[in-house]
């Protein structure tokens, strides 16, 4: 089969996976920091899932990401503003901007969007 097919299924297997809270759950757990873990690649887009524990401390990032709460409450520092979220919630955040959660319950979870190129997308108006 040549190289270009086989790429071509593992893509559709790929996207054809149904990502579950289960899954996603998993995913951070056994991940290098038991915290993120990537479910899903394409292009310039990734999908995770993060479940911080006790503290978040991640740094800014170099995409502009999205994140949906799943569970949990808390509140969300972007920047100078601080946002209390709540499950259903999404978050955007452009890439380089400090960011963080604080004061979130134990349950809270998030899946999380990275996508665009490094910098972040412009807004042209």
């Amino acid at each position: 089969m040549a190289l270009a097919a086989l790429e071509a299924l593992q893509y559709r297997d790929q996207m054809s996976k149904r990502m579950t809270a289960e899954k996603a759950l998993q995913a951070a757990e056994d991940s290098e920091d038991g915290q993120y873990g990537v479910l899903l690649e394409n292009g310039s887009m990734e999908l995770g899932y993060y479940r911080p524990i006790g503290s978040d401390d991640q740094q800014p990032h170099e995409q502009d990401e999205i994140y949906i709460v799943r569970s949990g409450s808390g509140t969300f520092v972007r920047g100078e503003e601080t946002i209390v979220f709540e499950p259903g919630d999404a978050l955007f955040v452009a890439a380089h901007v400090e960011h963080r959660f604080t004061d979130f319950s134990n349950d809270f979870a998030a899946w999380v969007v990275f996508y665009g190129p490094e910098g972040g997308e412009t807004c042209d108006s």
